[in-house]
């Protein structure tokens, strides 16, 4: 039986955005900056969460692998463990955002 995905594909393909996320969100804050003679506080938090979001997303990958390896597919257990991680992630950073992005 295959496999949907190769697991060392998808770790390559991360390690790649993890390195080009901030590379990118830097050309693109610059880029932002010179065209509009100066970056406001949402813009600046908005280009940082991009930068971020590369390596967020290996450390994410990696913790929901070693997870699943150590539990296994076949259980509910760590579907679970997975599911409140993900949750409490996204309303943390839901909360800071909306702290972080309020008008000036």
């Amino acid at each position: 039986m295959a496999w949907l995905y190769q697991e060392q594909t998808v770790e390559r393909l991360f390690l790649a955005l993890m390195a080009a996320a901030p590379a990118v969100a830097a050309v693109g804050a610059l880029l932002h900056r010179f065209a509009a003679g100066k970056l406001s506080r949402r813009a600046a938090t908005l280009w940082v969460v991009l930068a971020a979001a590369g390596p967020a997303n290996y450390g994410l990958w990696r913790l929901f692998n070693a997870i699943e390896d150590y539990w296994g597919l076949d259980r509910v257990k760590p579907l679970l463990i997975n599911f409140a991680i993900f949750v409490a992630l996204g309303v943390v950073a839901g909360l800071v955002l909306r702290v972080l992005l309020r008008p000036e």
